[in-house]
C-alpha cells in the first residue's frame, strides 16, 4: 500500500513538472514586443530617415514626439508589397493601419500632442527606408487663413512668404464632390503643398510629383486645410479654384 502510494505521488509531481515545462515553451514561443527606436532629428532638421530590414513575420518599430495640429509626411520605399506599416498615436487608435492603400506615401495632421508609434510588418523577408517629414511650422499655434472666394469667382489666388523650415497654412470650405484645383508658384523648387480632408486623411502630399499643378475631387464636405512648406524659405503665389459637381 505504501508503495502505491509513493507511485502515486511521485505520478502527480512528475505531471507538475511536465505541466510547468510545458507553460514554460508557451511562453516561450509567445511573440515579444519590439524594441523601439527612436526617429531623431538633426538639429535644424524637419526630416529624416531610417533603413532596414524585416525577417518573415517580423516588425521594427520607431517612435517620435510631436504636438497636436502638426503635419507628419510618411514615405515608405519597400522591397515587396507584402510589407505594410502601421501609425499609432500616444492614446491611440490606429490612425494608419496595414488595410490602408497609402502604404508609399502618407500625409497626417496630427490629433494630438505626445509619442506617435510607427510599425513596420512583413510577412516576407524585406528591406525598407522609411522617411519623416515634420515641418516645424505646422503647429496649432499657427495661424491659419482662411481662403475666400470673390462673389461669383469660383476661384482666387493668395500669396505669401514661407520662412526657413516653416509653412503656411490655410483653410477653405467644399462640399463633397467638388474639384479643388491648385497651382503653386514659387521662388524655391523645394517648396511642397499637402491637402488634408475634414476627416484628416491627406489628398495631396509633399512626396507627390505634382506640385505645380494638380486637381483633387474632394470626398467630404467640410473645411479642407491646405500648407505651403519650403526647407529653405521662399515667397510664394498659391492659386486655389474650386469647381462645381
Amino acid at each position: 500500500m505504501r508503495g502505491k502510494t509513493i507511485a502515486a505521488v511521485t505520478a502527480v509531481v512528475a505531471a507538475a513538472a511536465a505541466g510547468i515545462a510545458g507553460a514554460g515553451a508557451a511562453s516561450a514561443s509567445t511573440p515579444a514586443v519590439p524594441t523601439a527606436t527612436p526617429l531623431h532629428f538633426a538639429a535644424g532638421a524637419t526630416s529624416t530617415h531610417v533603413s532596414g530590414r524585416v525577417a518573415a513575420h517580423g516588425d521594427r518599430r520607431y517612435t517620435f514626439s510631436a504636438r497636436v495640429g502638426q503635419t507628419a509626411t510618411f514615405h515608405l520605399s519597400r522591397s515587396t508589397s507584402a510589407m505594410t506599416w502601421t501609425l499609432v498615436g500616444p492614446t491611440g487608435p490606429s490612425v494608419h493601419d496595414a488595410a490602408s492603400p497609402r502604404q508609399s506615401d502618407f500625409t497626417y495632421r496630427l490629433p494630438e500632442s505626445g509619442t506617435y508609434y510607427v510599425d513596420i510588418v512583413s510577412t516576407r523577408s524585406a528591406s525598407y527606408d522609411l522617411s519623416l517629414a515634420i515641418p516645424a511650422g505646422t503647429s496649432a499655434a499657427t495661424s491659419e487663413r482662411v481662403i475666400r472666394f470673390p462673389a461669383g469667382a469660383t476661384g482666387t489666388t493668395v500669396s505669401g512668404q514661407v520662412p526657413t523650415t516653416g509653412t503656411a497654412r490655410y483653410r477653405f470650405d467644399a462640399a463633397r464632390g467638388q474639384r479643388a484645383v491648385v497651382t503653386l508658384q514659387d521662388s524655391s523648387p523645394d517648396a511642397t503643398w499637402s491637402l488634408v480632408s475634414p476627416g484628416g486623411s491627406p489628398l495631396h502630399g509633399s512626396m507627390s510629383e505634382q506640385q505645380a499643378r494638380a486637381s483633387v475631387t474632394l470626398p467630404e464636405t467640410g473645411t479642407y486645410w491646405l500648407a505651403v512648406s519650403s526647407p529653405a524659405g521662399s515667397t510664394y503665389a498659391l492659386s486655389v479654384s474650386i469647381l462645381r459637381h
